[in-house]
């Protein structure tokens, strides 16, 4: 599955995205294209923004896939209180709080996933938006 993140390094603030997580929400993509743009290699630049913005684009991500850590004296990421989780139409389960997560390569510690629902996923407990969603589950 690699749950090992791809660290991208700013001045103000350091990005992390595991790819395995992500489920194409497109939240960073669409809260700051300057900062994250697809079509472009590296494809985070971190300091293409504030600290404060990237991490307000990072906080919308769904999944997790996108974390950061900043160098400043600010705070970084803290948890929901208490912990949600909120169904979608999908199937999915997105959650919210302060996670610990078991899977096959051991446990995932993170303040947001978003979980499968419909148990096609290839990425389990995780969702991979697998197409086979839409054929048994949820």
């Amino acid at each position: 599955m690699g749950l090992v993140p791809k660290v991208y390094t700013g001045e103000e603030v350091d990005v992390s995205f595991t790819p395995s997580l992500c489920i194409h929400a497109a939240e960073c993509v669409k809260g700051h294209p300057e900062v994250f743009d697809t079509k472009r290699r590296p494809w985070i630049i971190p300091d293409q923004g504030s600290a404060n913005a990237v991490a307000d684009v990072i906080a919308r991500c769904p999944s997790g896939a996108l974390q950061y850590l900043r160098k400043d004296q600010r705070a970084n990421e803290l948890p929901e209180v208490p912990t949600t989780i909120a169904a979608t139409v999908s199937g999915q389960f997105v959650v919210r709080g302060d996670l610990r997560i078991d899977h096959q390569e051991g446990q995932l510690k993170t303040y947001r996933a978003t979980l499968c629902g419909c148990g096609n996923s290839h990425n389990q407990p995780f969702c991979d938006k697998s197409s086979l969603c839409k054929q048994g589950g949820a």
